[in-house]
């Protein structure tokens, strides 16, 4: 035990974890308490600050060069500067996630396209919005609920498990920071009109809330999940969790690619993409089909436009490639545990 994990604060605290899980802390208790949604501007003095985490990133900054030379060939240093101006207001703003209304969430985000998600729920059975790890994916989530759209999100939350945190201790170990950061961040996530399920969920909420012409969220680039298949993916071979096309196929619902950005001199842009339906030509559509329609049709071509926004959630990976058997991309996987997915 450091000297520092002795030292006692007021409320019971100690220095117990890292500078990492003291700001995390810090932004999800005191500092959401400070802000107030009708004013934007206060976290936009904020922004700036991105520069100093850009400047202290170190193996991140290292993984995410190394994923955009995978994939285009060369590493854009911009690039990697807007990930990181990305990254730091989309975290900023996550915190005002339990504050916002219907009258508030405007001031951070904006649809475009939101024909193509009405489109989607005329037909009457539902529509799943398929949203990468890009850009604030959480002030869509927020937005879309808070416009009125009934809507369920499939999540990863709570801690990791415990067999996982004691064999990646560095990552996912368990203190009373992190702990109290995660239940603050839930707890504002629940104040929304959205709600969350997770994989130990019965799937079958999915459809019921389908087959009640709701809207359910899914992030197929995610890692949770038992099944994973092989895909090309930005050309590298990867492994992706085929539940949106299997969901689609069964149910009926059409997939709408949903996209957020964030450009610099604006508020978030949600693009909602043309419907990708289960149906053609009066014929059913296999499930392998429609992750290929989303992955490589509606997906791979956004994110070669807008890799800043991606470039967390690639560094964010291949950092965490050894913590299970199905890496993002199979070339950097650590062994050969991935072969079974194959």
């Amino acid at each position: 035990m450091s000297m520092l994990s002795k030292i006692k604060l007021p409320g019971g605290y100690s220095l117990e974890g890292s500078p990492h899980d003291w700001a995390r802390w810090a932004f999800w208790v005191p500092l959401r308490e400070t802000l107030d949604p009708h004013k934007p501007e206060q976290l936009r003095r904020l922004y700036p600050l991105w520069r100093a985490q850009y400047a202290a990133a170190g193996a991140q900054k290292k993984a995410m060069r190394a994923e955009f030379e995978a994939i285009f060939g060369t590493v854009d240093e911009q690039t990697v500067r807007d990930a990181y101006r990305i990254a730091f207001r989309v975290h900023l703003e996550e915190v005002l996630l339990g504050k916002l209304t219907p009258d508030t969430w405007k001031n951070y985000m904006r649809f475009t396209g939101r024909e193509n998600l009405d489109a989607a729920l005329e037909r009457g059975k539902g529509a799943i919005i398929a949203v990468p790890h890009a850009g604030n994916f959480m002030m869509m989530i927020a937005s879309v609920s808070l416009a009125g759209y009934p809507y369920t999100q499939y999540a990863a939350r709570g801690m990791a498990p415990a067999e996982v945190a004691e064999a990646h201790s560095d990552v996912f170990g368990v203190n009373r920071w992190r702990e109290e950061a995660r239940a603050a961040r839930e707890s504002n996530e629940d104040r929304l009109p959205a709600n969350f399920i997770t994989l130990q969920t019965n799937a079958r909420e999915l459809y019921r809330r389908l087959e009640a012409n709701e809207v359910v969220g899914l992030s197929p680039d995610g890692r949770i999940g038992n099944k994973f298949v092989p895909l090309t993916y930005l050309g590298r071979q990867a492994l992706l969790n085929p539940g949106v096309g299997r969901l689609a196929r069964s149910t009926g619902a059409a997939i709408v690619p949903t996209f957020c950005s964030a450009p610099e001199d604006d508020v978030n842009i949600c693009t909602f993409g043309e419907p990708i339906f289960p149906e053609e030509n009066g014929k059913k559509r296999g499930w392998r089909e429609l992750l290929e329609a989303y992955f490589n049709g509606a997906l791979e071509p956004w994110i070669r436009e807008h890799p800043g926004e991606y470039g967390i959630w690639l560094a964010h990976c291949r950092e965490r490639a050894a913590v299970d058997d199905h890496p993002l991309f199979t070339d950097y996987a650590p062994d050969e545990r991935y072969k079974k997915h194959l």
